[in-house]
């Protein structure tokens, strides 16, 4: 009585942790050390275009300042319908494992992916 999706979705995001950390273990270099300011300044240049490109992604293209209003809000609009959904089917009694699945990882969604940040940023302390 599982769904393996459900299961992919909860064990996916340790999974790429493991990964990552056995590819950190073995094949890149512990710690990159900038030998003068020129590399330090150069790296901190990549990290600032890298943010630059995630905080872009999506939403580059000029519109109308309604549309991008309605494209940012989709995600916490839908994350809300389907909660209320979840909370509507539990309440009057006709449960559904599709909209628990489906509930779950939007639950995921919101704030498993928070937790994990805040624990692995807590294991490298």
């Amino acid at each position: 009585m599982f769904d393996p999706l459900s299961v992919a979705a909860i064990f996916g995001p340790l999974a790429v942790e493991a990964g990552k950390a056995v590819i950190n273990k073995y094949l890149a270099p512990s710690e990159f050390k900038p030998a003068s300011i020129d590399q330090y300044v150069q790296m901190r240049e990549v990290d600032l275009r890298m943010f630059e490109a995630m905080n872009n992604a999506g939403g580059s293209n000029p519109s109308y300042p309604w549309v991008d209003a309605i494209v940012r809000l989709m995600r916490p609009t839908v994350a809300v319908i389907v909660l209320g959904t979840w909370a509507y089917s539990k309440l009057a009694g006709t449960p559904s494992e599709a909209i628990d699945n489906f509930a779950a990882a939007i639950g995921f969604y919101l704030f498993g992916d928070r937790t994990l940040f805040y624990a692995r940023k807590g294991m490298q302390k």
